[in-house]
């Protein structure tokens, strides 16, 4: 049980130690092993670490330095081992890997860049048409004024056209009206004419014969 308990503690404290362990990188040496002991002599626990693998730092004492590789295997290697930075051949890779990174990126931008040159051709082509269009409803704009000025002047010289029509029939009814009155006025004239001249010649018709006997008795005496 107590082994148990010691157990879990060196689990604990090795986890909490590698969480907080700093990392290291094989240095330019082509490969390496880490050892048991502060010394070449003591068995290696792993070998053939190539260059520039990642390795957690454990604990260091004077020139040598406890890690734990990336299989998990851990042991001492000297300080001229390792490396804080990257090795050079890493970095030559990983530069290429930017640059090449970079290129694409600078690609990718070219395209963008296009593309928003197209689409910024497009708009101004798109402006170019919109302002004609503008200027086409604005001039279609003033000559429908023009029409609606013309269109209101000719209503309202029908509309005084109809009052001139209107006053002129009313003239032409006044007119008709006062012609039937005097054409039954005229009629009434002739009527009384006509019944005077036949009074006149019926009374001239009675007084003819008495003249005439009163002539006849004066030539007999």
């Amino acid at each position: 049980m107590l082994k148990q308990i010691l157990f879990g503690l060196t689990a604990s404290f090795s986890v909490i130690l590698s969480a907080q362990a700093e990392t290291v990188y094989v240095s330019d040496i082509q490969f390496v092993a880490i050892r048991e002991g502060l010394s070449n002599d003591t068995r290696a626990t792993e070998r053939g670490i190539k260059s520039g693998t990642p390795l957690t730092v454990l604990q260091r004492r004077n020139d040598y330095v406890k890690v734990r590789t990336p299989s998990g295997n851990q042991g001492w290697l000297p300080n001229y081992f390792i490396s804080e930075d990257r090795v050079s051949r890493d970095q030559l890779v990983y530069l290429q890997n930017q640059l090449t990174q970079a290129k694409e990126a600078k690609v990718d931008a070219q395209d963008v860049l296009q593309e928003t040159k197209d689409t910024n051709s497009e708009l101004i082509s798109s402006v170019e048409s919109l302002t004609s269009q503008k200027q086409a409803l604005e001039q279609q704009l003033m000559d429908v004024s023009v029409l609606a000025q013309q269109a209101k002047e000719i209503v309202s010289a029908n509309q005084e056209s109809d009052y001139k029509i209107k006053s002129l029939q009313q003239q032409v009814d006044t007119l008709a009206m006062q012609n039937e009155e005097l054409s039954s006025s005229i009629e009434q004239r002739w009527f009384l004419i006509g019944a005077g001249t036949l009074i006149a010649g019926g009374i001239l018709g009675l007084l003819f014969p008495m003249t005439r006997k009163k002539k006849v008795s004066s030539s007999s005496w």
